[in-house]
């Protein structure tokens, strides 16, 4: 049995040991360098988007690779439409390429390039995107120049190759040229009247949009008589003011035609004054519910040769027992300085009918000094009826007189204050807000994102709040007020006001020199133009 054992060792030893050789006869010796036929592909390829159209493309390092290739493509990884083509150093990472437009798809790929001859470069390494939405126009201003011409700006040195002008009826180019487009302006005339998009094209792509309203019918030099400009004027005309113009004429002139006067931008506004006269305008008896006054982009001063040592007006709108029947009447836009009694008086007599009273982005200062008996808006007789009144996105700042006075009026839809800022507002003692004591308001009085300061220039007056008639509803949202804020009677608008507990001087830069810009983090109420 032991011989047994013996001889199957002796065996297995012999098998494992011509194995052993086996092996070692197969082995290839070490390799010192592995030769390729191709690049690697680079990888962790990514792009990242800023300012809108910045593409900054990066990735991956890889031995063996010279240069890169990077191409850009308007399509999503079809590469149809190959925009642009790039041979890329290795410190030229990461690549970045301003793309010719926002709210675009675009491809990109990368290959790697090798200067080894019979080496092949890589395959592609690919990515989508898209450029974020942008608008050029964003910060920039388009501005009329004269009648029918306009000058339009937008960020300087961005491609771009023409503006389009589109109405309802059509669009018309405007080809812009390397040095336009390099400056960011372009001058355009032969511009009719319209409501236009205006686009700012790359090509076939939109680099920027703006709504604008080109008109005018006339323009009117500085220094003009206005009242002679007025009786030129054809029913329906706008005229145009110059910037930073003077315009005096004599008071107490009727209106009675449909007009429109404006600035012709919102810049420098020209200054309408009264060389003598009560009042600067009558509403007149022609004038229909289909018919409109807009005072747009202006000064309108209260002081008599915008003097104030020659005295002041009443204001602009002072109707006696004229009778009149107008469909709007407008303010936008305006600075309303330093007005006697008021804006707009109805004192009766015959029937006197405004549809609509509007205030929209103005600035009312110093009103009631020869009279606080009135007030921005005076109408206190039955027949005395204004159907809609709005104040929005204003500023209205020390009133000796009262905010509103409409006593009686009996056909009346409804009052809405919105975004407004109000400082002193009233300040004088016995003046309310607003009084609509016995006023038929079928729809209600509403105060919306409003804030209300200081009642006082140090002193303690007598301030009365909001008087609505019985069965008017009073509704006032997101509207709050300070601590110097003080009623002495009509207060129940302060039981729907937020208190801010801090003084208007501590809300406000100063409120004093008309600066209402927040001191701390701001409250989303208020004139707009003060945020």
């Amino acid at each position: 049995m032991k011989n047994i054992y013996i001889n199957i060792g002796f065996f297995i030893g012999i098998i494992v040991l011509l194995g052993t050789n086996a092996c070692k006869d197969n082995i290839n010796p070490p390799l010192e360098e592995l030769d390729f036929v191709r690049v690697f592909t680079p990888l962790e390829l990514t792009a990242k988007i800023s300012n809108q159209t910045t593409l900054e493309l990066n990735w991956g390092f890889n031995k063996g690779i010279s240069s890169y290739v990077v191409e850009i493509s308007q399509d999503s990884l079809d590469f149809s439409d190959i925009i642009y083509t790039a041979t890329v150093a290795l410190n030229e990472l990461p690549f970045v390429y301003a793309l010719p437009s926002g709210d675009t798809q675009y491809s990109a790929r990368v290959k790697g390039v090798s200067s080894t001859a019979g080496v092949e470069d890589s395959k592609w390494s690919a990515i989508a995107f898209k450029s974020l939405p942008e608008n050029l126009f964003e910060g920039y201003q388009i501005k009329m120049t004269a009648i029918g011409a306009i000058t339009v700006s937008w960020l300087p040195g961005k491609a771009v190759t023409a503006l389009t002008f589109v109405t309802q009826s059509g669009e018309t180019s405007f080809d812009i040229s390397a040095e336009e487009a390099t400056a960011g302006s372009k001058s355009v005339t032969g511009v009719a009247n319209a409501v236009y998009e205006i686009r700012l094209m790359n090509n076939a792509a939109v680099r920027g949009t703006q709504n604008y309203v080109l008109e005018g019918d006339v323009l009117v030099a500085s220094g003009t008589d206005l009242a002679a400009a007025i009786a030129a004027a054809s029913a329906g005309d706008v005229i145009v003011l110059e910037e930073n113009g003077m315009y005096p004429f004599v008071g107490d002139l009727t209106i009675d035609k449909s007009l429109k006067i404006k600035g012709i931008n919102g810049m420098g506004l020209p200054v309408l004054y009264l060389t003598s006269g009560d009042r600067m305008f009558y509403i007149g008896s022609s004038l229909t519910p289909a018919d409109s006054l807009v005072f747009e982009n202006l000064y309108i001063s209260g002081f008599i040769n915008h003097n104030a040592g020659d005295g002041q007006h009443r204001g602009v709108f002072d109707m006696e027992s004229e009778a009149c029947n107008l469909g709007a009447l407008k303010f936008i836009g305006c600075k309303l300085y330093d007005l006697g009694r008021q804006l707009l008086r109805l004192r009766g007599g015959s029937d006197q009918t405004i549809g609509l009273f509007l205030i929209d982005d103005c600035i009312i200062h110093n009103l009631g000094n020869s009279s606080a008996s009135y007030g921005v808006l005076s109408a206190d007789q039955t027949n005395t009826n204004i159907k809609i009144i709005k104040v929005m996105n204003s500023t209205i700042d020390s009133l000796k007189s009262h905010f509103l006075r409409y006593d009686d009026a009996t056909d009346c839809e409804s009052i809405t204050l919105q975004n407004c800022t109000f400082n002193r507002t009233p300040y004088s003692s016995g003046r309310y807000f607003s009084d609509t004591r016995n006023a038929v308001i079928t729809d209600g009085f509403y105060v919306t994102n409003c804030i209300f300061g200081s009642t006082s220039y140090g002193d303690t007056p007598s301030i009365y709040g909001i008087r609505v008639a019985d069965g008017v509803a009073l509704t006032i949202k997101n509207s709050y007020s300070t601590s110097d804020f003080v009623l002495t009677d009509y207060s129940v608008m302060n039981d729907q006001l937020t208190p801010l507990e801090i003084t208007s001087d501590a809300l406000w830069s100063d409120p004093t020199g008309m600066d209402f810009t927040f001191k701390g983090a701001g409250i989303d109420a208020g004139d707009p133009r003060w945020k």
